[in-house]
């Protein structure tokens, strides 16, 4: 029971920052992308460092 519990909040831990490092690319008018377009600048990630936040 404990481990479940322990599970659970680490699933929980890693949904929140994937939430939170993608918002904060879409609050800098960031898009979250695999790879940035030529004309664009990688001001940061997303997805939980799994995507890059190009602007």
């Amino acid at each position: 029971s404990k481990q479940l519990q322990l599970l659970l909040a680490c699933e929980f831990f890693l949904i929140i920052r994937d939430l939170y490092d993608t918002l904060e690319c879409r609050n800098h008018q960031g898009r979250c992308r695999r790879h940035c377009f030529y004309n664009e600048e990688h001001i940061g990630t997303c997805t939980g460092g799994r995507q890059l936040c190009c602007k």
